[in-house]
Protein backbone atom coordinates (compact mmCIF):
# COMPACT_ATOMS: atom_id res chain seq x y z
CA UNK A 1 0.00 0.00 0.00
CA UNK A 2 1.30 3.18 -0.88
CA UNK A 3 1.26 6.23 1.39
CA UNK A 4 -0.71 9.12 -0.68
CA UNK A 5 1.28 12.08 -0.98
CA UNK A 6 3.65 11.13 1.73
CA UNK A 7 7.31 11.36 -0.04
CA UNK A 8 8.86 11.57 3.51
CA UNK A 9 8.07 7.92 4.00
CA UNK A 10 10.23 5.45 2.56
CA UNK A 11 11.77 1.52 1.96
CA UNK A 12 8.04 0.49 2.98
CA UNK A 13 7.78 2.20 6.00
CA UNK A 14 4.25 2.98 5.61
CA UNK A 15 3.63 -0.46 5.11
CA UNK A 16 5.53 -1.71 8.56
CA UNK A 17 3.36 1.30 10.29
CA UNK A 18 0.24 -0.32 8.47
CA UNK A 19 1.14 -3.78 9.91
CA UNK A 20 1.73 -2.37 13.30
CA UNK A 21 -0.84 0.09 14.02
CA UNK A 22 -3.47 -0.64 11.43
CA UNK A 23 -3.98 1.22 7.97
CA UNK A 24 -6.53 3.99 9.99
CA UNK A 25 -3.65 4.82 12.01
CA UNK A 26 -1.14 4.71 10.11
CA UNK A 27 -2.86 6.98 7.16
CA UNK A 28 -3.81 9.41 10.48
CA UNK A 29 -0.20 9.36 11.25
CA UNK A 30 1.45 9.71 8.09
CA UNK A 31 -0.96 11.19 5.33
CA UNK A 32 0.88 14.26 4.12
CA UNK A 33 -2.82 15.38 2.90
CA UNK A 34 -4.31 15.18 6.45
CA UNK A 35 -1.51 16.83 8.00
CA UNK A 36 -2.28 20.12 5.68
CA UNK A 37 -5.50 20.07 6.45
CA UNK A 38 -5.21 19.42 10.01
CA UNK A 39 -1.73 21.07 10.98
CA UNK A 40 -2.68 25.18 12.31
CA UNK A 41 -5.60 23.25 13.87
CA UNK A 42 -3.43 20.56 15.63
CA UNK A 43 -0.45 23.15 16.32
CA UNK A 44 -3.13 25.69 18.04
CA UNK A 45 -4.66 22.85 20.13
CA UNK A 46 -1.58 21.39 21.25
CA UNK A 47 -0.15 24.75 21.97
CA UNK A 48 -3.65 25.47 24.57
CA UNK A 49 -2.71 21.73 25.83
CA UNK A 50 0.94 22.79 26.84
CA UNK A 51 0.26 25.98 28.64
CA UNK A 52 -3.05 23.70 30.70
CA UNK A 53 -1.45 22.69 34.57
CA UNK A 54 -4.44 20.66 35.55
CA UNK A 55 -2.62 17.19 34.20
CA UNK A 56 0.94 18.69 35.29
CA UNK A 57 0.90 17.05 39.44
CA UNK A 58 4.21 15.95 39.78
CA UNK A 59 6.72 14.99 42.78
CA UNK A 60 8.03 18.31 43.91
CA UNK A 61 11.70 18.87 42.33
CA UNK A 62 11.78 16.51 39.92
CA UNK A 63 12.82 18.03 36.51
CA UNK A 64 11.23 17.70 33.46
CA UNK A 65 13.41 15.31 31.18
CA UNK A 66 13.61 15.38 27.13
CA UNK A 67 13.73 18.68 25.76
CA UNK A 68 16.39 19.20 23.09
CA UNK A 69 16.84 22.74 24.60
CA UNK A 70 15.11 25.67 26.45
CA UNK A 71 13.97 27.12 22.65
CA UNK A 72 11.31 23.68 22.62
CA UNK A 73 8.03 25.07 22.43
CA UNK A 74 6.14 22.66 24.94
CA UNK A 75 3.72 21.36 22.39
CA UNK A 76 5.83 20.13 20.24
CA UNK A 77 7.68 17.87 22.80
CA UNK A 78 4.73 16.57 23.77
CA UNK A 79 3.85 15.86 20.24
CA UNK A 80 7.79 14.50 19.40
CA UNK A 81 7.32 12.01 22.72
CA UNK A 82 5.23 9.13 20.73
CA UNK A 83 8.36 9.11 18.49
CA UNK A 84 10.89 9.52 21.09
CA UNK A 85 9.65 7.91 24.58
CA UNK A 86 11.43 5.17 24.27
CA UNK A 87 15.01 6.97 24.03
CA UNK A 88 13.25 9.69 26.09
CA UNK A 89 12.74 6.89 28.99
CA UNK A 90 16.17 5.43 28.69
CA UNK A 91 17.99 8.66 28.90
CA UNK A 92 16.36 9.72 31.50
CA UNK A 93 17.01 6.48 33.79
CA UNK A 94 20.56 7.34 32.81
CA UNK A 95 20.43 10.43 34.01
CA UNK A 96 18.43 10.49 37.38
CA UNK A 97 19.38 6.83 37.98
CA UNK A 98 18.13 7.52 41.75
CA UNK A 99 16.06 10.40 42.23
CA UNK A 100 12.79 10.89 40.26
CA UNK A 101 12.23 13.03 36.47
CA UNK A 102 9.24 13.69 34.53
CA UNK A 103 8.18 12.78 31.20
CA UNK A 104 5.26 15.89 29.82
CA UNK A 105 3.12 13.92 27.56
CA UNK A 106 0.03 15.06 25.64
CA UNK A 107 -2.22 13.22 28.11
CA UNK A 108 -0.81 13.34 31.52
CA UNK A 109 2.66 14.09 33.04
CA UNK A 110 3.63 10.77 34.57
CA UNK A 111 6.62 10.73 37.08
CA UNK A 112 9.26 7.86 37.09
CA UNK A 113 10.50 6.89 40.01
CA UNK A 114 13.62 5.37 41.24
CA UNK A 115 13.58 1.38 41.13
CA UNK A 116 15.19 1.64 45.03
CA UNK A 117 11.45 3.05 45.59
CA UNK A 118 9.37 -0.48 44.25
CA UNK A 119 9.59 -2.29 47.64
CA UNK A 120 8.03 0.65 49.18
CA UNK A 121 5.41 0.10 46.73
CA UNK A 122 4.29 -3.23 47.69
CA UNK A 123 3.33 -1.99 50.76
CA UNK A 124 0.76 0.42 49.92
CA UNK A 125 -2.71 -0.26 49.33
CA UNK A 126 -4.80 0.29 45.89
CA UNK A 127 -7.07 3.35 48.32
CA UNK A 128 -4.09 5.12 48.01
CA UNK A 129 -1.81 4.27 44.66
CA UNK A 130 -4.25 2.37 42.18
CA UNK A 131 -3.09 0.32 39.35
CA UNK A 132 -6.81 0.38 38.11
CA UNK A 133 -6.94 4.12 37.84
CA UNK A 134 -3.45 4.43 36.64
CA UNK A 135 -4.82 1.83 33.27
CA UNK A 136 -7.64 3.74 32.56
CA UNK A 137 -5.67 6.86 32.14
CA UNK A 138 -2.96 5.46 30.68
CA UNK A 139 -5.26 3.76 27.76
CA UNK A 140 -7.03 6.81 27.36
CA UNK A 141 -9.48 7.33 29.58
CA UNK A 142 -13.49 7.27 28.25
CA UNK A 143 -13.39 8.71 25.18
CA UNK A 144 -10.86 5.98 24.21
CA UNK A 145 -13.72 2.84 25.39
CA UNK A 146 -11.39 2.11 27.72
CA UNK A 147 -14.55 2.85 30.50
CA UNK A 148 -13.92 -1.16 30.42
CA UNK A 149 -11.01 -0.64 33.31
CA UNK A 150 -14.06 0.31 35.55
CA UNK A 151 -14.71 -3.06 35.69
CA UNK A 152 -12.05 -4.35 36.39
CA UNK A 153 -12.63 -5.28 40.34
CA UNK A 154 -14.40 -8.39 39.02
CA UNK A 155 -11.85 -10.00 36.57
CA UNK A 156 -9.24 -9.37 39.80
CA UNK A 157 -11.43 -11.49 42.02
CA UNK A 158 -11.89 -14.19 39.32
CA UNK A 159 -8.64 -15.10 38.95
CA UNK A 160 -7.19 -14.67 42.39
CA UNK A 161 -9.90 -15.70 44.30
CA UNK A 162 -9.75 -19.47 42.06
CA UNK A 163 -6.33 -18.99 42.18
CA UNK A 164 -5.34 -22.20 44.02
CA UNK A 165 -8.45 -24.73 44.30
CA UNK A 166 -9.89 -23.74 40.80
CA UNK A 167 -6.32 -23.23 38.64
CA UNK A 168 -5.68 -26.76 38.57
CA UNK A 169 -9.22 -26.95 36.27
CA UNK A 170 -8.99 -23.79 34.46
CA UNK A 171 -5.83 -25.55 33.12
CA UNK A 172 -6.80 -28.61 32.36
CA UNK A 173 -9.56 -27.08 30.48
CA UNK A 174 -7.36 -24.92 28.51
CA UNK A 175 -5.18 -28.29 27.86
CA UNK A 176 -8.10 -30.11 26.14
CA UNK A 177 -9.45 -27.15 24.39
CA UNK A 178 -5.55 -26.55 23.20
CA UNK A 179 -5.39 -30.47 21.26
CA UNK A 180 -8.77 -28.99 19.49
CA UNK A 181 -7.18 -25.71 18.61
CA UNK A 182 -3.99 -27.20 17.61
CA UNK A 183 -5.71 -29.42 14.94
CA UNK A 184 -7.42 -26.51 13.60
CA UNK A 185 -4.93 -23.93 13.60
CA UNK A 186 -1.57 -25.23 13.34
CA UNK A 187 -0.01 -26.01 9.78
CA UNK A 188 1.08 -28.94 9.04
CA UNK A 189 4.10 -29.38 6.57
CA UNK A 190 7.22 -32.01 6.34
CA UNK A 191 9.51 -29.84 4.55
CA UNK A 192 10.89 -25.85 5.44
CA UNK A 193 7.65 -23.63 5.01
CA UNK A 194 7.89 -20.42 5.55
CA UNK A 195 5.11 -19.16 7.64
CA UNK A 196 3.23 -15.97 9.14
CA UNK A 197 3.62 -17.88 12.90
CA UNK A 198 2.35 -14.57 15.01
CA UNK A 199 -1.40 -14.72 13.88
CA UNK A 200 -1.31 -18.75 14.32
CA UNK A 201 -0.33 -18.50 17.84
CA UNK A 202 -3.12 -15.79 18.28
CA UNK A 203 -5.57 -17.82 17.04
CA UNK A 204 -4.43 -20.48 19.54
CA UNK A 205 -4.47 -18.43 22.37
CA UNK A 206 -8.03 -16.61 21.55
CA UNK A 207 -9.34 -20.33 21.85
CA UNK A 208 -7.77 -21.71 24.76
CA UNK A 209 -8.44 -18.45 26.80
CA UNK A 210 -11.87 -18.19 25.85
CA UNK A 211 -12.15 -21.82 26.63
CA UNK A 212 -11.19 -20.38 30.67
CA UNK A 213 -13.65 -17.09 30.17
CA UNK A 214 -16.54 -18.05 28.79
CA UNK A 215 -15.97 -22.08 27.61
CA UNK A 216 -17.70 -24.44 25.20
CA UNK A 217 -19.48 -23.34 22.55
CA UNK A 218 -19.09 -19.60 23.22
CA UNK A 219 -14.85 -19.90 22.61
CA UNK A 220 -15.15 -22.03 19.17
CA UNK A 221 -17.69 -19.65 18.02
CA UNK A 222 -16.95 -17.64 14.86
CA UNK A 223 -18.04 -14.48 16.74
CA UNK A 224 -15.43 -14.79 19.41
CA UNK A 225 -12.57 -16.15 17.19
CA UNK A 226 -13.59 -12.26 15.25
CA UNK A 227 -13.77 -10.25 18.51
CA UNK A 228 -10.73 -12.22 20.14
CA UNK A 229 -8.53 -11.42 16.59
CA UNK A 230 -9.75 -7.63 16.76
CA UNK A 231 -10.68 -6.43 19.37
CA UNK A 232 -7.33 -6.08 21.31
CA UNK A 233 -5.49 -4.17 18.31
CA UNK A 234 -8.49 -2.19 18.01
CA UNK A 235 -8.18 -1.27 21.69
CA UNK A 236 -5.04 -0.15 21.39
CA UNK A 237 -4.99 2.00 18.23
CA UNK A 238 -7.68 3.87 19.61
CA UNK A 239 -5.52 4.79 22.53
CA UNK A 240 -2.52 5.76 20.42
CA UNK A 241 -4.89 8.28 18.24
CA UNK A 242 -6.34 10.00 21.50
CA UNK A 243 -3.11 10.11 23.20
CA UNK A 244 -1.74 11.73 20.19
CA UNK A 245 -4.56 14.48 20.91
CA UNK A 246 -4.90 17.04 23.47
CA UNK A 247 -7.36 15.67 26.17
CA UNK A 248 -10.19 18.60 25.68
CA UNK A 249 -10.55 17.40 22.11
CA UNK A 250 -10.83 14.12 22.98
CA UNK A 251 -15.34 14.35 22.93
CA UNK A 252 -15.22 15.76 19.55
CA UNK A 253 -12.84 12.58 17.98
CA UNK A 254 -14.47 10.19 19.87
CA UNK A 255 -17.10 9.60 17.37
CA UNK A 256 -14.99 9.61 14.12
CA UNK A 257 -11.96 7.34 14.77
CA UNK A 258 -12.74 3.90 13.11
CA UNK A 259 -11.77 2.08 16.27
CA UNK A 260 -14.30 3.78 18.44
CA UNK A 261 -16.99 2.55 16.22
CA UNK A 262 -15.30 -1.09 15.72
CA UNK A 263 -15.01 -1.56 19.89
CA UNK A 264 -18.76 -0.45 20.41
CA UNK A 265 -19.73 -2.71 17.92
CA UNK A 266 -17.31 -5.25 19.93
CA UNK A 267 -18.93 -4.58 22.95
CA UNK A 268 -22.26 -5.85 21.25
CA UNK A 269 -20.78 -8.81 19.96
CA UNK A 270 -19.93 -10.08 23.36
CA UNK A 271 -23.08 -9.31 24.86
CA UNK A 272 -24.27 -11.69 22.23
CA UNK A 273 -21.53 -14.74 23.06
CA UNK A 274 -22.48 -13.39 26.87
CA UNK A 275 -26.31 -13.56 27.36
CA UNK A 276 -26.59 -16.90 25.96
CA UNK A 277 -23.77 -18.35 28.43
CA UNK A 278 -25.50 -16.63 31.30
CA UNK A 279 -29.09 -18.07 30.11
CA UNK A 280 -26.96 -21.90 30.03
CA UNK A 281 -25.70 -21.50 33.26
CA UNK A 282 -28.95 -20.29 35.50
CA UNK A 283 -30.74 -23.41 33.26
CA UNK A 284 -27.70 -25.69 34.66
CA UNK A 285 -27.85 -24.32 38.56
CA UNK A 286 -32.29 -24.39 38.75
CA UNK A 287 -31.79 -28.38 37.00
CA UNK A 288 -28.91 -28.75 40.28
CA UNK A 289 -31.51 -27.66 42.56
CA UNK A 290 -33.76 -30.07 41.33
CA UNK A 291 -31.16 -32.62 42.36
CA UNK A 292 -30.54 -33.38 38.09
CA UNK A 293 -27.23 -34.42 37.66
CA UNK A 294 -25.57 -31.35 35.06
CA UNK A 295 -22.85 -31.96 32.79
CA UNK A 296 -21.62 -27.86 33.26
CA UNK A 297 -18.13 -26.83 32.43
CA UNK A 298 -16.39 -23.87 35.10
CA UNK A 299 -15.37 -21.01 33.40
CA UNK A 300 -14.66 -17.67 35.32
CA UNK A 301 -17.75 -15.89 33.57
CA UNK A 302 -19.83 -18.64 35.52
CA UNK A 303 -17.49 -17.48 38.35
CA UNK A 304 -18.38 -13.69 38.28
CA UNK A 305 -22.09 -14.68 37.82
CA UNK A 306 -22.68 -16.56 41.08
CA UNK A 307 -20.40 -14.32 43.32
CA UNK A 308 -20.82 -11.11 42.46
CA UNK A 309 -24.22 -9.14 43.18
CA UNK A 310 -26.34 -9.31 39.57
CA UNK A 311 -27.53 -6.07 40.09
CA UNK A 312 -23.93 -4.26 39.91
CA UNK A 313 -22.62 -6.89 37.05
CA UNK A 314 -25.23 -7.87 34.84
CA UNK A 315 -25.16 -5.05 32.61
CA UNK A 316 -21.39 -5.07 32.54
CA UNK A 317 -20.50 -8.88 32.22
CA UNK A 318 -19.32 -7.95 28.90
CA UNK A 319 -17.09 -5.24 29.89
CA UNK A 320 -15.78 -7.86 32.48
CA UNK A 321 -15.43 -10.25 29.83
CA UNK A 322 -13.11 -8.04 27.92
CA UNK A 323 -11.25 -7.11 30.74
CA UNK A 324 -10.41 -10.62 31.51
CA UNK A 325 -9.40 -11.95 28.06
CA UNK A 326 -7.42 -8.79 26.62
CA UNK A 327 -4.79 -8.11 28.65
CA UNK A 328 -4.66 -12.41 28.60
CA UNK A 329 -4.45 -13.83 24.70
CA UNK A 330 -2.34 -10.77 23.11
CA UNK A 331 0.22 -10.27 25.35
CA UNK A 332 0.67 -13.92 26.00
CA UNK A 333 0.91 -14.97 22.46
CA UNK A 334 3.38 -11.77 21.59
CA UNK A 335 5.65 -13.28 24.41
CA UNK A 336 5.14 -16.73 22.88
CA UNK A 337 6.34 -15.28 19.05
CA UNK A 338 9.62 -14.09 20.69
CA UNK A 339 10.35 -17.09 22.63
CA UNK A 340 10.17 -18.56 19.12
CA UNK A 341 12.24 -15.54 17.23
CA UNK A 342 14.56 -16.19 19.90
CA UNK A 343 15.18 -19.84 19.47
CA UNK A 344 15.75 -18.59 15.82
CA UNK A 345 18.00 -16.08 16.40
CA UNK A 346 20.32 -18.49 19.01
CA UNK A 347 19.72 -21.94 18.16
CA UNK A 348 22.62 -23.18 19.72
CA UNK A 349 19.91 -23.90 22.60
CA UNK A 350 17.26 -25.83 20.53
CA UNK A 351 18.93 -29.40 21.54
CA UNK A 352 18.80 -28.46 25.20
CA UNK A 353 14.37 -27.35 25.03
CA UNK A 354 13.96 -30.63 22.76
CA UNK A 355 15.84 -32.71 25.81
CA UNK A 356 14.06 -31.12 28.72
CA UNK A 357 10.53 -31.41 27.35
CA UNK A 358 11.03 -34.82 26.13
CA UNK A 359 12.93 -35.91 29.83
CA UNK A 360 9.64 -34.70 31.34
CA UNK A 361 7.65 -36.08 29.26
CA UNK A 362 9.53 -39.38 29.95
CA UNK A 363 9.43 -39.06 33.61
CA UNK A 364 5.80 -37.78 34.09
CA UNK A 365 3.87 -38.62 30.72
CA UNK A 366 2.47 -35.61 28.41
CA UNK A 367 1.60 -32.68 30.35
CA UNK A 368 -2.01 -33.80 32.55
CA UNK A 369 -1.90 -37.14 32.32
CA UNK A 370 0.68 -37.97 35.74
CA UNK A 371 0.63 -34.24 36.93
CA UNK A 372 -1.66 -31.16 36.87
CA UNK A 373 -0.48 -28.82 34.21
CA UNK A 374 1.09 -26.19 36.63
CA UNK A 375 3.37 -29.17 38.29
CA UNK A 376 4.25 -30.61 34.81
CA UNK A 377 4.92 -27.01 33.55
CA UNK A 378 6.80 -26.20 36.59
CA UNK A 379 9.35 -29.33 35.66
CA UNK A 380 10.60 -27.08 32.82
CA UNK A 381 13.64 -25.27 33.76
CA UNK A 382 15.05 -24.20 31.68
CA UNK A 383 12.48 -22.67 29.75
CA UNK A 384 11.24 -21.36 32.48
CA UNK A 385 14.54 -19.61 32.05
CA UNK A 386 14.92 -19.30 28.55
CA UNK A 387 11.51 -17.29 28.29
CA UNK A 388 12.50 -15.23 31.14
CA UNK A 389 15.54 -13.77 29.26
CA UNK A 390 13.34 -13.69 26.26
CA UNK A 391 11.03 -11.45 27.71
CA UNK A 392 13.97 -9.00 29.38
CA UNK A 393 14.93 -8.77 25.78
CA UNK A 394 11.56 -7.87 24.63
CA UNK A 395 9.58 -6.31 27.17
CA UNK A 396 6.09 -5.04 25.26
CA UNK A 397 6.31 -1.55 27.32
CA UNK A 398 8.87 0.99 28.85
CA UNK A 399 7.03 2.14 31.82
CA UNK A 400 5.63 -0.27 34.28
CA UNK A 401 4.35 -0.74 37.18
CA UNK A 402 2.18 2.81 36.88
CA UNK A 403 -0.03 4.39 39.71
CA UNK A 404 -2.36 7.09 40.49
CA UNK A 405 -1.97 8.78 44.07
CA UNK A 406 -5.77 9.30 45.30
CA UNK A 407 -3.87 10.89 48.39
CA UNK A 408 -0.65 12.38 49.00
CA UNK A 409 1.83 9.45 49.67
CA UNK A 410 5.52 9.32 51.92
CA UNK A 411 7.82 7.30 51.17
CA UNK A 412 10.35 6.43 54.21
CA UNK A 413 12.60 8.71 52.77
CA UNK A 414 10.99 11.86 52.60
CA UNK A 415 9.49 11.78 48.91
CA UNK A 416 5.71 12.40 48.88
CA UNK A 417 4.08 11.31 45.79
CA UNK A 418 1.23 14.48 46.05
CA UNK A 419 -2.27 13.82 45.18
CA UNK A 420 -3.27 13.60 41.57
CA UNK A 421 -0.02 12.44 40.51
CA UNK A 422 0.63 9.65 37.77
CA UNK A 423 3.70 7.77 38.64
CA UNK A 424 5.70 4.58 37.36
CA UNK A 425 8.97 2.43 37.21
CA UNK A 426 11.25 2.22 33.88
CA UNK A 427 10.63 -1.11 32.60
CA UNK A 428 13.27 -1.63 30.57
CA UNK A 429 16.14 -1.07 33.43
CA UNK A 430 17.16 -4.95 32.73
CA UNK A 431 17.62 -4.01 29.66
CA UNK A 432 20.42 -0.92 29.87
CA UNK A 433 21.82 -1.58 33.36
CA UNK A 434 24.33 -3.86 34.17
CA UNK A 435 23.76 -3.35 37.64
CA UNK A 436 20.29 -5.45 37.63
CA UNK A 437 21.46 -7.94 34.99
CA UNK A 438 25.45 -8.30 33.93
CA UNK A 439 26.27 -7.69 30.40
CA UNK A 440 22.63 -6.73 29.37
CA UNK A 441 22.96 -6.75 26.14
CA UNK A 442 23.86 -10.50 25.47
CA UNK A 443 21.06 -13.15 25.31
CA UNK A 444 21.77 -15.47 28.37
CA UNK A 445 19.22 -18.01 28.90
CA UNK A 446 20.72 -19.46 31.66
CA UNK A 447 20.37 -16.48 33.66
CA UNK A 448 17.93 -16.97 36.04
CA UNK A 449 18.60 -20.97 36.11
CA UNK A 450 21.88 -19.95 37.21
CA UNK A 451 20.47 -17.40 39.96
CA UNK A 452 18.08 -20.61 41.34
CA UNK A 453 20.97 -23.02 41.37
CA UNK A 454 23.58 -20.57 43.33
CA UNK A 455 22.42 -21.54 46.91
CA UNK A 456 19.82 -23.67 48.54
CA UNK A 457 18.17 -20.68 49.29
CA UNK A 458 17.13 -19.25 45.87
CA UNK A 459 15.90 -22.25 44.55
CA UNK A 460 12.09 -21.27 44.94
CA UNK A 461 13.10 -17.75 43.28
CA UNK A 462 13.61 -16.18 40.11
CA UNK A 463 11.00 -18.24 38.35
CA UNK A 464 9.03 -16.44 35.32
CA UNK A 465 5.86 -15.21 36.93
CA UNK A 466 7.64 -13.56 40.46
CA UNK A 467 7.51 -10.08 39.93
CA UNK A 468 11.24 -8.39 41.61
CA UNK A 469 13.08 -5.54 41.59
CA UNK A 470 14.81 -7.15 37.97
CA UNK A 471 11.30 -7.87 36.33
CA UNK A 472 8.65 -5.33 36.19
CA UNK A 473 7.02 -7.47 33.05
CA UNK A 474 4.21 -8.55 35.23
CA UNK A 475 4.10 -5.55 37.74
CA UNK A 476 5.13 -5.48 40.99
CA UNK A 477 3.41 -5.93 44.72
CA UNK A 478 0.10 -6.50 45.70
CA UNK A 479 -1.52 -5.20 42.13
CA UNK A 480 1.01 -7.37 40.26
CA UNK A 481 -1.04 -9.16 37.47
CA UNK A 482 -3.01 -11.72 39.02
CA UNK A 483 -3.22 -14.02 35.91
CA UNK A 484 0.62 -14.46 35.78
CA UNK A 485 0.95 -17.77 36.91
CA UNK A 486 -1.71 -18.77 34.70
CA UNK A 487 -0.36 -17.14 31.23
CA UNK A 488 3.37 -18.83 32.23
CA UNK A 489 1.54 -21.95 32.80
CA UNK A 490 -0.09 -21.41 29.60
CA UNK A 491 3.35 -20.34 27.63
CA UNK A 492 5.04 -23.40 28.77
CA UNK A 493 1.69 -25.65 27.66
CA UNK A 494 2.27 -24.49 24.20
CA UNK A 495 6.06 -23.96 23.82
CA UNK A 496 6.41 -27.68 24.58
CA UNK A 497 4.49 -28.81 22.47
CA UNK A 498 5.33 -27.09 19.72
CA UNK A 499 9.41 -27.29 20.42
CA UNK A 500 8.19 -31.38 20.32
CA UNK A 501 6.58 -31.27 17.27
CA UNK A 502 8.36 -29.05 15.00
CA UNK A 503 11.72 -27.07 14.36
CA UNK A 504 11.82 -23.18 13.77
CA UNK A 505 14.59 -21.24 11.67
CA UNK A 506 14.51 -18.11 9.99
CA UNK A 507 14.82 -17.94 6.27
CA UNK A 508 18.29 -17.47 5.17
CA UNK A 509 20.15 -13.96 5.73
CA UNK A 510 16.99 -13.19 8.49
CA UNK A 511 17.44 -12.08 11.99
CA UNK A 512 15.28 -11.13 15.20
CA UNK A 513 12.78 -8.94 13.77
CA UNK A 514 13.16 -5.03 14.94
CA UNK A 515 10.98 -3.83 17.52
CA UNK A 516 8.77 -0.76 16.54
CA UNK A 517 8.41 2.16 19.73
CA UNK A 518 5.57 4.23 19.84
CA UNK A 519 4.78 5.88 23.21
CA UNK A 520 5.85 3.55 26.06
CA UNK A 521 4.55 0.56 23.63
CA UNK A 522 7.29 -1.92 22.60
CA UNK A 523 5.74 -3.67 19.34
CA UNK A 524 7.34 -6.60 17.45
CA UNK A 525 7.48 -6.42 13.81
CA UNK A 526 4.13 -8.12 12.96
CA UNK A 527 4.92 -8.69 9.16
CA UNK A 528 7.99 -10.90 10.73
CA UNK A 529 7.70 -15.05 9.61
CA UNK A 530 9.85 -17.87 10.04
CA UNK A 531 10.39 -21.14 8.82
CA UNK A 532 9.18 -24.45 10.22
CA UNK A 533 8.76 -28.25 9.98
CA UNK A 534 7.85 -31.10 11.57
CA UNK A 535 10.38 -32.57 13.73
CA UNK A 536 11.73 -35.12 12.00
Amino acid sequence: MEAPNAPLLHNGTYDKLNAVLGADVSTFITTFSAWQALVLFLCLSWGVSSVSTNRRVKVAGAPVHGYWSWFEPTWFFKMRYAKDAHKTIVSGYHKYKDSPFVLRRQDHDITILPTKYVNELRTIPNAKLSRGRANFLEWGDQWAMHTLWSHSEWPIKAISENRNGQMTKYLEAIRKELDYAYQVEMPQMDDWTEIDIQPIIRKLLVRIIGKMIVGNPACRSEEWLHLGDHFTEDFVAASIIMRLLPKWLHPFFTNIIPQRWRLRKGLKDTRAIVDPAVRRHEEAKKQRAQGKEVDEEDSMLNWVIDNADKDQVLEALPQIVLVMFVPAAHTTAMAISNVLFDLCSHPEWADKLHAEVADVTKEFGPVGEKLPVKDWTGKLEFLDSFFQESQRMSQPISITPNRYAYEDVTFKDGLTIPKGALVGFVAVHNQIDPEIAPNPEVFDPTRCLRKRHSAPEEKDKHLAGQPSKENFAFGFGSQACPGRNYAVAVLKMVLSRMLTDYEFKFKPGDAKPKKYHLMEFIIPDPTATLMMRKRK
